[in-house]
């Protein structure tokens, strides 16, 4: 299937490894253009070199995603490059993991900057050149927690169930103009992220983290950790022509894990 992506540009947080980068390399193949955005310069550089060996012009930038100046950086140098930006992907390392009992205000401050304003920040820098082109795909990497709050992640419940929030707010004022917002719910990949979790309860049960992975694998209905390629491919659709109605949605992808409607 054809998804009319071929000579966009995507911005994509987070994109060295894990689940950005997955997203990454599944928009390289319908022929985006790619603009890299991560802290680290040496996983920053390779993937930068996989992708261009899949033809596709790639815009490496070291940055933080919670800064300012560098979410102000990164769109302007993406339009001095390629001119615009059409498809915007917002993803960034989950906040400290964590019971109500155990953060103090400054987790608080950090979890807000790099999670919900960032979001904020990084549309309405883009949104302008969206606007202008009358087409856009914006979507949010969040998780599961946002339809099941999970007990040890207070403040990943609540800044990305508001980048949800916010983004239901302003999906039907953006479709108008040819722009569609949604959000991606991934379960359980075997990213960094998740193996730190592992690690923090395993020792919180006292238990060695293999251990600790056996028995998580052991209660999904899938019985593995998913390929980060899966989420990569389902972010494909949601920027194709084909999904121009999918819109002020959040989809999760979790091996049927969660018990919701």
């Amino acid at each position: 299937m054809d998804f009319n992506l071929k000579g966009k540009t995507a911005i994509i947080g987070g994109s060295s490894r894990g689940l950005g980068r997955a997203c990454a390399v599944a928009l390289a193949g319908e022929g985006v253009n790619i603009v890299l955005c991560a802290r680290e310069s040496e996983s920053l550089q390779a993937t930068q070199r996989e992708l261009e060996a899949l033809g596709v012009q790639v815009l490496a930038l070291t940055a933080d995603m919670a800064s300012r100046d560098d979410n102000e950086r990164i769109v302007r140098e993406t339009v001095e490059r390629f001119g615009g930006v059409e498809i915007l992907v917002n993803n960034s390392g989950g906040p400290r993991a964590g019971s109500f009992r155990e953060l103090s205000e400054a987790d608080l401050d950090e979890a807000y900057e790099s999670v919900l304003k960032y979001n904020i920040r990084m549309i309405g820098l883009c949104l302008p050149y969206m606007e202008r082109r009358g087409w856009g795909r914006i979507i949010n990497i969040t998780s599961i927690t946002v339809k099941e709050p999970a007990a040890n992640m207070v403040l990943s419940n609540i800044f990305r169930t508001a980048v949800v929030s916010y983004a239901k707010t302003i999906s039907k004022e953006l479709i108008a103009k040819g722009i569609t917002i949604n959000n991606v719910a991934p379960g359980y990949f075997r990213t960094n992220r998740v193996t730190q979790l592992m690690e923090v309860r395993a020792r919180e049960e006292g238990i060695p983290v293999e251990a600790y992975e056996a028995k998580t694998i052991a209660a999904f209905p899938h019985k593995r950790y998913m390929d980060a390629q899966e989420l990569g491919d389902l972010v494909c659709y949601l920027c194709s022509d084909q999904a121009r109605s999918v819109n002020g949605t959040t989809l999760q992808i979790d091996g049927g894990l969660l018990s919701g409607l």
